[in-house]
C-alpha cells in the first residue's frame, strides 16, 4: 500500500496536503498521527491508500476519542445543520471495531434525526456521497482544534447500517450467481468503503473470490466462481 508521512501546522492541514499529493478522495486512504506536536512544533501524520480488495479497515490516530471530542464535534455539526436551516437531532453513540492489528478500536458515531424527510435525504445524498463529505468536513473541523484526527463516523436515519445490511445482502446473492452460472458477475460502481464492504462479506466464502476493477467513479466490484 502506498503511505506517505507529511509535516503540517495542523493535522488536517497535513491530511488536505497528503490527498492533494496521492491524488486520493478521503475515504480511500487511512489516516495515523504520529506526533501531535505542541505550539511551536508542527504534527506528523501517515496517510496510507487503502486497497478496497484487502480486508482492511481504516485507522486513524492510536489515541481513542476523548469526551471532549464527542462534545465538540457534536456541538459542531450541530451548529452546521442549523446554518444549513436542517432541524434534527444528534446523539452520540460509542462504538468499537476491529483495527488493522487486531485490535479493538474505539470510534464514535454521530446519528442525525430529523422528522422532515427530504432533509434527511438530501444530507445522504446520492449514494451517500453527501453524508461522505459533511463527514470529512465535520473530522477536519474537529481535527484543527484537538490537533488529532478524530475518526468521527456520522449517520443519518440509520443510513449507513441499512447500507451496509442491503450491500451484504447483494454480496451474497450475486455470488450465488456467479457459482451457480460459473461465470463473473459484475456490480454497479461504488465507493471505496461500499466496495470494502463488499469484499469484506465474501472474504470467508470460499467458492468464491472478489476483485474490483475500472478507475475512478466507475470502479467496480466482480465477484469469480472459485476454480474447482
Amino acid at each position: 500500500m502506498k503511505s506517505i508521512e507529511i509535516n503540517a501546522r495542523t493535522v488536517a492541514d497535513a491530511v488536505e496536503l497528503a490527498l492533494t499529493q496521492l491524488g486520493k478522495d478521503r475515504d480511500e486512504v487511512a489516516i495515523a498521527v504520529l506526533e501531535s506536536g505542541d505550539d511551536s512544533e508542527e504534527v506528523l501524520v501517515r496517510v496510507t491508500v487503502v486497497d478496497d480488495d484487502e480486508e482492511t479497515l481504516e485507522s486513524a490516530s492510536t489515541k481513542p476519542p476523548k469526551d471532549v471530542d464527542i462534545a465538540l464535534a457534536r456541538s459542531i455539526l450541530e451548529e452546521l445543520l442549523k446554518r444549513m436551516d436542517i432541524h434534527a437531532y444528534v446523539t452520540a453513540v460509542p462504538s468499537h471495531s476491529p483495527g488493522q492489528d487486531g485490535q479493538t478500536e474505539e470510534t464514535i458515531t454521530l446519528h442525525v434525526e430529523g422528522a422532515d424527510e427530504q432533509a434527511m435525504s438530501l444530507l445522504i445524498g446520492r449514494r451517500g456521497e453527501t453524508l461522505q463529505s459533511l463527514q470529512f468536513m465535520l473530522n477536519l473541523m474537529v481535527s484543527r482544534k484537538v490537533q488529532h484526527w478524530p475518526q468521527i463516523v456520522v449517520d443519518v436515519g440509520n443510513y449507513r447500517q441499512r447500507r451496509r445490511e442491503s450491500l451484504e445482502g447483494l454480496a451474497r446473492r450475486m455470488a450465488d450467481r456467479a457459482r451457480q452460472s460459473g461465470r463473473p458477475v459484475m456490480l454497479e460502481p461504488m465507493a471505496p468503503y461500499e466496495r470494502r464492504i463488499v469484499h469484506v462479506a465474501l472474504h470467508t466464502d470460499t467458492t468464491v473470490y472478489t476483485q474490483s476493477s475500472g478507475e475512478g467513479e466507475n470502479r467496480k466490484v466482480v465477484i469469480y466462481p472459485s476454480k474447482p
